[in-house]
């Protein structure tokens, strides 16, 4: 191959391959039709639900419905979605004033009015009751217990339903092993403490990663609190390496995910025979500050011990200045013995960034455990030089200086990995 490409903002950007690469893999998964009827495909999985009865069968028009819902940091189309199922719910008679949407936020930050309405719509908006989660309310309801003992609360007006539906997505998740299922529950709508506990305790558990489930604790965490909580539904997208609705599925919160997830491994796996000097990677489809980390978990699996990493990432913001200065201040601290550092938090149960949300800590873990193993060079017109450096990436305004920088880390002549969708692909090795 003489030429390749990566997504940028759901656009492919070619590049000449340098000629003194050893192309190992282009990891160009199988193309599939970008415009697929979700409102079809969610009645369809609707119609066939997953070790689960029919949503005809279980309502009554007396329940009082909970639709916990996935924030902005997902992609699966909300809108077309939830519009699909509040049809079939109004067929069953339940009046609109028992019907509430929740935004499972977890510790992420709330939408705002405008981005509630141009993602769900006026109509929508004006119609049915609409909630931003807030991990730190003081009305959350005990749902059950961690392992380590802690108590796990959750939305009050989650808990005063009779039946609970979550709409979520299917896609790779460096924790869970895959997005969707119980996480809509745990942590979208539970409380901060105990979110904060688990993933201190369990994000660096052995069995924890990437496409992993069985064997996962922080996964089974997670579908344990979901079923004490009484989560009765689930409606998820399955996305594909365009970060696309590829299928839906509904039913269980377990096995109907699970289902998912071997759906999703058809489309998203890809084999990587050996592991290469230097591994291209995008942050696509994630754009919104801590989560455009989240593919250097699938480089670091594919990637020589002490190889170079190129990272073209996307940013739309949400990079707070506490943020930058916690790469800049633990670099300091730790010099050499990143990783040492990162687990010495968390077998602490201490945050990187004390007065974080969850997510940036584990972006921080995540990304400083890493470069604890590899050079990594990040590539980004949203993300200043100055920036970048204090987060301790090498940096690059675009990819021919990354490739010059990589050329000095590099031995002659590097075996490479092209990865251009990072965000949705499963490494097989």
């Amino acid at each position: 191959m003489k030429s390749a490409f990566i997504f940028h903002r759901h656009k492919k950007i070619p590049f000449e391959i340098p000629s003194q690469w050893n192309l190992l893999t282009f990891a160009k998964l199988d193309e599939y039709p970008s415009q697929k009827d979700v409102r079809e495909l969610t009645k369809n999985a609707l119609k066939n639900p997953i070790h689960a009865r029919a949503l005809k069968d279980s309502l009554s028009p007396s329940d009082k419905v909970a639709i916990v819902v996935e924030d902005l940091t997902r992609a699966s189309p909300k809108k077309l979605i939830l519009e699909t199922l509040l049809e079939e719910l109004n067929a069953f008679n339940i009046p609109t004033e028992s019907i509430s949407v929740i935004i499972a936020l977890g510790t992420h930050r709330g939408l705002t009015p405008e981005e509630l309405e141009s993602t769900f719509g006026r109509e929508l908006i004006d119609r049915y009751e609409f909630i931003n989660h807030d991990c730190h309310a003081t009305d959350l309801m005990p749902v059950g217990r961690l392992k380590t003992g802690r108590e796990v609360k959750i939305n009050r007006k989650v808990h005063g339903a009779t039946f609970r539906i979550g709409v979520g997505s299917i896609f790779p998740h460096p924790m869970n092993g895959f997005g969707g299922g119980g996480k809509i529950l745990f942590p979208g709508v539970s409380d901060f403490d105990s979110i904060r506990e688990h993933h201190l305790r369990y994000t660096f558990h052995e069995g924890t990663g990437l496409g992993k489930t069985k064997g996962n604790i922080f996964y089974e965490q997670v579908c344990a609190i979901a079923r004490s909580a009484k989560l009765d539904y689930i409606i998820n997208s399955i996305l594909d390496q365009r970060d696309q609705v590829y299928d839906l599925v509904s039913g269980d919160p377990v096995q109907a995910h699970l289902a998912g997830i071997e759906k999703s491994r058809g489309i998203i796996c890809q084999k990587f025979t050996k592991k290469s000097d230097l591994t291209i990677i995008t942050s696509f489809p994630y754009a919104e500050g801590p989560q455009i980390v989240k593919p250097l978990a699938p480089a670091a699996m594919v990637t020589k011990e002490g190889g170079c990493i190129i990272l073209a990432a996307d940013c739309e913001g949400n990079l707070p200045d506490a943020f930058i200065e916690s790469f800049e201040r633990f670099h300091s601290m730790y010099g050499d013995n990143l990783l040492g550092g990162v687990l010495d938090h968390f077998e602490n149960n201490r945050l990187i960034m004390e007065e974080g949300a969850i997510d940036f800590n584990m972006a921080l873990a995540m990304t400083l455990a890493i470069q604890h193993r590899f050079k990594i060079i990040l590539v980004s017109k949203d993300i200043t030089r100055e920036v970048g450096e204090k987060m301790g990436f090498i940096y690059a305004e675009d990819l021919q200086e990354a490739f010059d920088l990589s050329a000095t880390i590099c031995p002659p002549n590097p075996e490479v990995h092209i990865i251009p969708s990072g965000g949705v692909i499963l490494p097989v090795t």
